[in-house]
């Protein structure tokens, strides 16, 4: 394929908290695990000619691709190229490497195709997630950009860039996509749990609650439904709205929800906000004797600080600062059991510790803001890798560094 402002570009070039508002560090693999499930609809299945008997078969062959059925496949492409249609034929082999996972091998064929319409806009779409799939964000975001311009209700190409964005630290672009990928689909309620996690992300409460219900009203799979009435009771939670938080939990049909240690701790916040404590404390208890988790051992000093029990937080807290030695509110309650227990250089120690965190958040909070307004800086992104590195977070600090490296645009 050629150039796009000519036509959509030929080939590859190369291959993301906090406190609110930047995005919390802890979070963004998972993050990105969802964005590319969003994403993943992009498949041949939505797009299809019906009228000419090439578009009949290369339906056919978009149909074996869906059933990995790669001899039929390679069967119909050569049919088609036989008959004088090579670029159905490029189409189609092009999908195919895209389903068995050959970015490399599927550009090689959409980069051959020659004719313009509607199978040629196929074919960018593919090539920008193909791109994405490579890390060469740059040159993805300028083919998926022709094509809303040429196709402004691209379900497909509006996924795309939103996984760029939000790659990229995006977040308002990375809104913006999704919900138009939500209004062009109005059955997948996936882009409105994505929504609702960047606006919890943002400290954004009413919106990542409303984005939230949206996607529970459409339908999610129940694995993923029980994570989002997880997510929307923490929401609740943080406004202090705890019995409507209680019951978002008690709503999951299959029970599970607290045997998990976030919707524990979710919760266990709800109870001791409605002044519960025993509650909480049993439950806190029961989770602890099956997970080790540092936001549960936190909680569970927490609880017992509530109730004067200096000397019995002090080891809950300790566990906590040990699993998780970057989280702030750890180091800062730590501190106060030692001083209530007299161990004052303990505790001067852990209060230290707990304002370089803090000071280390802001910054990221800040170095996040900036990204957003610098969508192709490598510089903003490089800083922030070394912030999470500071903080313990490999893999954040790994998926900023590939951040910064697609803002360099193509390698080769």
């Amino acid at each position: 394929m050629s150039s796009p402002t000519e036509s959509p570009p030929t080939g590859p070039a190369t291959a993301p908290g906090s406190r609110p508002p930047g995005p919390r560090v802890g979070r963004w693999k998972r993050r990105i695990t969802l964005v590319l499930l969003v994403l993943a609809a992009a498949g041949a299945g939505g797009w299809r000619y019906r009228v000419t008997r090439p578009d009949y078969r290369l339906a056919r062959g978009q149909e074996a691709v869906q059933q990995r059925d790669w001899d039929e496949v390679d069967a119909i492409a050569d049919r088609l190229a036989a008959a004088g249609h090579p670029d159905r034929a490029y189409l189609l082999r092009g999908e195919a490497f895209h389903a068995r996972h050959r970015p490399d091998l599927a550009l090689a064929e959409f980069n051959q195709i020659r004719g313009e319409g509607p199978l040629r806009l196929r074919a960018a779409t593919l090539t920008g997630r193909c791109l994405i799939d490579l890390g060469e964000l740059k040159e993805a975001h300028r083919v998926l950009s022709y094509v809303v311009a040429e196709e402004p209700d691209n379900p497909d190409a509006h996924r795309g860039l939103a996984v760029i964005a939000y790659t990229l630290g995006q977040l308002a672009d990375a809104v913006d996509h999704l919900e138009r990928v939500a209004r062009l689909d109005p059955q997948d309620g996936r882009p409105h749990r994505l929504i609702g996690l960047i606006h919890k992300d943002l400290a954004r409460k009413e919106e990542a609650v409303d984005a939230y219900r949206e996607a529970l009203r459409r339908g999610l799979s129940a694995g993923v439904a029980a994570e989002v009435r997880g997510e929307l009771a923490e929401v609740l939670m943080q406004q202090a709205k705890y019995d409507e938080a209680l019951a978002t939990l008690d709503t999951d049909p299959a029970g599970e929800a607290d045997d998990q240690p976030a919707q524990l701790v979710v919760r266990a916040e709800c109870l001791r906000g409605l002044g519960r404590q025993k509650e909480a404390a049993d439950l806190l208890d029961r989770g602890l004797s099956k997970h080790e988790s540092a936001p549960l051992y936190r909680l569970r000093g927490q609880v017992r600080l509530d109730a004067g029990d200096d000397p019995g937080a002090v080891r809950p807290l300790e566990r906590a600062v040990d699993l998780a030695p970057a989280e702030y509110q750890s180091h800062f309650l730590l501190a106060k059991a030692y001083s209530g227990v007299g161990r004052r250089d303990d505790a001067a120690r852990e209060l230290a510790r707990a304002e370089d965190l803090r000071q280390d958040l802001d910054r990221i909070t800040a170095l996040s803001r900036e990204a957003m307004d610098r969508p192709w800086d490598a510089g903003v992104r490089l800083r922030l890798a070394d912030l999470s590195d500071r903080l313990g977070k490999p893999q954040l600090a790994a998926m900023w560094r590939s951040a910064a490296a697609a803002c360099a645009g193509p390698k080769r």
